[in-house]
């Protein structure tokens, strides 16, 4: 099991219909997919091989006012989970999405929050839930004595050499680095154009057992 992580912090952790916890602003996603962020790094697994390298690190990611943004995000979860993701089953009351993206930044905070990203898949069932993730053994143990609902798609993303363990048979994810790593990708797997936008059918919102994606690095 992985060490849980002990997080601090300050500020007006207040949930109100002020607060706006989804975007519109990844431009790779075509600007109509909702998405939530947690801060990079803090809600990462510590022992990440893809710190020194991770796009958070620059361009729009790396903006004071961005990150203080997500860290405003996990502080409100924090101080009340299932408030927290109420809110955003709220803020997706009025319009169906039909596709809802976890984490361009950041991963899932805890086995409570995989929890209860499942409850909102099931209030939401015409909506495809992604999730890119390197919480392996959380997810592993959760999968172990729960079942995820068909609409939200966990896949576990890889980095080089670092591969996860699967035993569920989730899809997964890989960069292509154009060198002797690329041995470790899959024969079949599915090749991002680079923008959602673009992608027929939209294809990581629909992986199925077995299937994997590859990114050029970025």
């Amino acid at each position: 099991m992985e060490t849980k992580i002990v997080y601090k912090f300050k500020g007006d952790t207040t949930m109100n219909k002020t607060t706006n916890l989804l975007t519109f602003q990844n431009t790779k996603l075509g600007g109509k997919i909702p998405q939530l962020n947690m801060p990079y790094a803090i809600t990462c697994r510590h022992d990440a091989p893809c710190f020194k390298e991770c796009y958070c690190t620059h361009g729009n990611m790396a903006f004071n006012s961005v990150r203080q943004s997500h860290k405003n995000k996990l502080d409100l979860y924090l101080s009340n989970p299932k408030a927290f993701f109420e809110k955003i089953d709220s803020e997706m009351k009025f319009i169906t999405y039909k596709y809802f993206r976890y984490h361009a930044a950041g991963d899932i905070v805890d086995a409570k929050y995989l929890e209860l990203m499942c409850w909102l898949a099931r209030r939401h069932k015409e909506t495809h839930f992604l999730c890119f993730t390197k919480k392996y053994e959380l997810v592993n143990e959760y999968l172990n004595s729960h079942k995820k609902p068909a609409n939200l798609i966990l896949v576990l993303s890889s980095w080089g050499d670092w591969i996860p363990e699967n035993p569920h048979n989730l899809p997964t994810s890989w960069v292509g680095w154009g060198d002797e790593r690329d041995q470790n990708i899959p024969r079949f797997a599915y090749e991002c154009p680079g923008n959602c936008g673009e992608c027929p059918g939209t294809h990581c919102f629909n992986m199925n057992k077995g299937q994997s994606v590859v990114f050029h690095k970025h």
